[in-house]
């Protein structure tokens, strides 16, 4: 913003070049009253840029705000204690509040997924779960400290919370595949990279699915035949085209095991 000084300093030099001599008493006297009233012009600018700032809000406008938010000042409260308390009401009302804590916990650095699903215990409880990107001790570890530091910034500290990382369940799959043209090894080595990535990375309520692993084999390159022969998770064999993958629980892909069968 210009001040009375570079305003005053701008007119006089604008000034002299024109005339070509230093303006007189009388004329330096306009200059800074003028000057003063522009200094004046260029705040009230200044302050129209920004009005939704709260530490430029006062009286009135810290009214209006407090009004919108459902928070009116107290009888005979300051500006600087009033401004102090709509802050921690913000905070207050954010604190708890579900869509607040969900957009806290996307997009983990050390996690795939974090979850925090509310009264799994009672009243002022809940439960937080955790799937790490690995399950070696440093990413759990790391991963449950983002979680916590998240969730410290939305959620109020009277509730308890759980933490938990969900338990391993192994996915094993016998598969059968044919290709004619196609190098054999290779294909089926593609294929464990996408069906592990694809398995690895189910969310908690969503469902691991026969038809997706079908659809990733039979569109591969150069395959011919592609069948899913057998699921099983935790070494118990699965019947069912979709398994549901609960929040305390984590599908991994242990093994693939590739059987020839005679296709005519």
């Amino acid at each position: 913003m210009r001040t009375t000084e570079e305003i005053y300093q701008s007119i006089n030099d604008d000034f002299k070049e024109r005339c070509g001599d230093e303006p007189g008493v009388l004329m330096n006297m306009y200059t800074m009253a003028v000057s003063k009233e522009d200094e004046k012009i260029y705040q009230e600018i200044e302050n129209n840029k920004t009005p939704h700032v709260w530490t430029e809000l006062d009286s009135a406008g810290l009214d209006a705000t407090g009004l919108w938010v459902n928070c009116p000042r107290d009888v005979g409260e300051t500006d600087e204690a009033y401004r102090y308390r709509l802050f921690q009401w913000m905070l207050r009302n954010e604190a708890g509040n579900t869509t607040a804590i969900q957009t806290a916990l996307l997009n983990p650095k050390y996690a795939t997924n974090i979850e925090f699903v509310p009264l799994t215990h009672g009243c002022g409880t809940g439960t937080c779960y955790i799937i790490p990107e690995d399950y070696d001790t440093n990413h759990i570890q790391e991963a449950m400290k983002e979680a916590q530091d998240k969730l410290s910034k939305v959620i109020s500290p009277d509730i308890y919370v759980d933490y938990v990382i969900p338990d391993i369940r192994a996915v094993s799959l016998e598969l059968s595949l044919t290709t004619l043209t196609g190098d054999e090894s290779a294909i089926k080595e593609i294929l464990k990279q996408k069906i592990t990535s694809y398995v690895n990375a189910i969310a908690p309520k969503d469902y691991l699915s026969l038809g997706y692993i079908q659809r990733l084999g039979v569109n591969e390159d150069l395959v011919e035949h592609f069948n899913i022969l057998s699921l099983f998770i935790d070494g118990q064999q699965i019947h069912k085209e979709r398994v549901l993958q609960g929040l305390d629980t984590k599908f991994i892909l242990d093994t693939i095991t590739w059987v020839e069968e005679d296709v005519e």
